[in-house]
């Protein structure tokens, strides 16, 4: 699938580690930033922001300049390193492998690539492993199908006592974390996660001549329901406004499965 804004969490942790400065940058965004001499728009004018409420906000330009500066080296470099150009075997069944095809890419194509579009292919499995990673300070636990659960509480598997290799630093998970936990407070709503903690970035992964597909990828931080996820409806629209309140349905009922 085509990843939209949720691929800003690669993009982010590149910017935190390669950009020294990001956090003392201040951005201005009024509906369309020119990169590489081409236009990168947004839904609207974002205004005056710092590098959290441009990820909140989930500014287009901002993230497309950052991917531009950064190079495609580094973007593929950390699309890798977060295990979404991987296959996986989850209890047998073999995923689709992710890409970031960079080779060429000006630096307007390099700007959408930033933000999900261009070329971008990831694997829902992939990009919910990754969101796993981050909520555990690096490392996710291997996944597994369950078909049936008889009793509260997690199950005792012994594929959830083994993790994936490092897919990010903890220190950069830790920061990517809380930002993703602030995006739900500023621009989610924590109403619609009713006693629940968790951290989420949404996307709309944009398709010429079709409606958008619609994401809502994230983590509950809670120790009673430590869930990573992803949510993905095809030619739904807005990642938000479709994706996150299905999210926020299915994690009631996991939650009350786990801790009744």
């Amino acid at each position: 699938m085509t990843p939209g804004s949720v691929f800003k969490t690669v993009t982010l942790p590149a910017a935190l580690e390669q950009l020294p400065d990001l956090f003392q940058r201040t951005f201005t965004c009024t509906g369309s930033t020119v990169v590489g001499g081409e236009t990168i728009t947004c839904p609207f004018a974002h205004g005056e922001m710092d590098i959290n409420d441009a990820f909140a906000s989930s500014c287009n330009g901002v993230f497309a300049q950052l991917a531009d500066e950064l190079g495609a080296e580094t973007i593929a470099q950390y699309a890798k390193q977060a295990g979404l150009l991987d296959r996986y075997s989850v209890s047998g069944i073999s995923t689709a492998a992710g890409s970031v095809a960079l080779e060429g890419a000006t630096s307007a194509q390099l700007g959408w690539a930033g933000v999900g579009q261009y070329h971008d292919l990831v694997n829902p499995c992939a990009l919910m492993i990754y969101m796993g990673a981050i909520a555990n300070g690096g490392k996710a636990a291997v996944p597994t199908l369950i078909q049936k659960v008889e009793s509260p509480g997690l199950p005792s598997l012994p594929q959830f006592t083994r993790k994936t290799k490092t897919l990010i630093s903890s220190d950069t998970a830790d920061k990517v974390s809380e930002m993703m936990m602030n995006n739900v407070q500023a621009a989610y709503g924590t109403k619609r996660f009713p006693n629940m903690e968790l951290g989420a970035k949404s996307g709309t992964a944009e398709h010429e001549g079709k409606t958008a597909d619609a994401m809502f990828a994230g983590f509950c931080v809670d120790e009673n329901c430590p869930l990573a996820f992803v949510v993905f409806v095809e030619n739904g629209g807005s990642g938000s406004a479709v994706a996150a309140p299905i999210a926020a349905k299915v994690l009631q009922v996991c939650a009350a499965a786990i801790n009744r």
